[in-house]
């Protein structure tokens, strides 16, 4: 890791300044001290990875961080594997479960780096007055007062240079590492590189077919379904005596074929949106009815009432942390079925104090253009 002392990291900035710190926070995650190795991820987490957002020093880190996964005398390479994805990716929200829309991605950033400041500003004039309803509108009209186009244009460079930087760094090869946790951070990471697809799927088929290791085999399951690579790997996993392979499989089905996936394929995913508890599987933070409804509303839109009525259920149960989440995905779901918005509105209208506490929920309900305050959304569901 000598060469780490050539980067110029005084000349690169993250969300604190000068870069200055990352060589010793990247060295620091080779430590046998666990509690070195723990402080040095976090710090990691906070200043190149901010709240989602990647900075001009983000990509020059990769090259070391992909180094120290791939030699098997690291401590925690799978945690390691989990921060290369968070720096491709930012929030896997954001791409779940679609996959990584690269192509689009590709020409929306050529477009921020092109336009003039003059040609920005009225971009987002033009994107101001498209907004569905006046919430939004005002929350847009917001950002666009904020803007700044010399931050976006950065913000945006280091975005894609950071996604570029792990792929050009992707450790395929880890998907055949001796440690079931690598493999399976392998698996979960590489799935998110289309145009590394002929390599990575066969490498996930073989995986998703014979690994050893069931949260392996799942993880690569769903991660060819983001590539995406032909059903004929994922099919077999319908019968296979793990109950998580089945449901990735059911999953991953359903996420590439939607209404045409085998019938026991669509039976499982909505028999997930109930599912409780939490899972291995790295996607959705191992919530397979997470997962199934965003599946099933992307691929499954005859499923709505059933859906639903599911996060109707997981709504009321929720820790207040989880409720804006969940309210996001049901506002999402009775948006094509306006006879189930009245009980969505209701349950969300119910949530305790704690929950209406959170900004996110506020901002969630402002931008499906639903009251954004607790006593007008209840006056909203007594005049409707």
């Amino acid at each position: 890791m000598d060469d780490l002392d050539r980067v110029s990291w005084a000349k690169l900035k993250h969300a604190y300044g000068r870069a200055t710190d990352v060589p010793g926070q990247i060295r620091a995650l080779a430590s046998t001290d666990e509690d070195e190795r723990r402080e040095a991820l976090s710090a990691l987490y906070a200043n190149i990875f901010h709240q989602g957002t990647r900075f001009p020093a983000t990509p020059h880190a990769v090259p070391f961080l992909a180094r120290l996964a791939a030699d098997p005398a690291t401590p925690d390479r799978e945690l390691i594997l989990h921060l290369l994805a968070s720096l491709a990716l930012g929030y896997e929200e954001g791409h779940l479960p679609e996959g990584v829309g690269i192509a689009r991605w590709r020409e929306e950033s050529a477009g921020v780096q092109s336009r003039s400041e003059e040609e920005a500003d009225a971009h987002l004039e033009r994107w101001v007055d498209e907004a569905p309803n006046d919430a939004v509108r005002r929350d847009r009209a917001y950002v666009r007062q904020t803007y700044d186009h010399r931050l976006e244009r950065m913000f945006d460079a280091a975005m894609l240079a950071s996604y570029d930087a792990v792929r050009e760094n992707l450790p395929i090869s880890l998907l055949a590492d001796g440690d079931p946790h690598v493999r399976t951070a392998a698996a979960y990471l590489v799935g998110w590189f289309p145009e590394e697809a002929e390599t990575a799927g066969p490498a996930l088929a073989g995986l998703a077919e014979a690994d050893a290791d069931p949260v392996t085999a799942a993880t690569a399951m769903f991660a060819l379904s983001l590539l995406p690579w032909p059903a004929g790997a994922i099919e077999p996993g319908l019968g296979h005596a793990d109950g998580l392979v089945r449901d990735a499989a059911a999953l991953a089905l359903v996420n590439l074929h939607g209404e045409d996936a085998p019938p026991p394929a669509r039976d499982a995913v909505v028999r997930l949106l109930t599912a409780t508890g939490p899972t291995p599987l790295p996607y959705a933070e191992g919530d397979l009815a997470t997962l199934a409804a965003r599946v099933s509303k992307r691929r499954l839109p005859g499923e709505a009432p059933a859906r639903a009525r599911a996060l109707i259920a997981r709504l009321a149960a929720a820790k207040p942390v989880d409720a804006f989440p969940i309210a996001g995905d049901l506002l999402e779901t009775v948006e094509d079925a306006p006879e189930l918005r009245h009980a969505a509105l209701t349950a969300i209208a119910d949530l305790g104090d704690d929950a209406w506490s959170w900004i996110n929920l506020r901002e969630v309900l402002r931008a499906h253009g639903v009251p954004d305050d607790r006593d007008a959304l209840r006056e909203h569901l007594r005049d409707h």
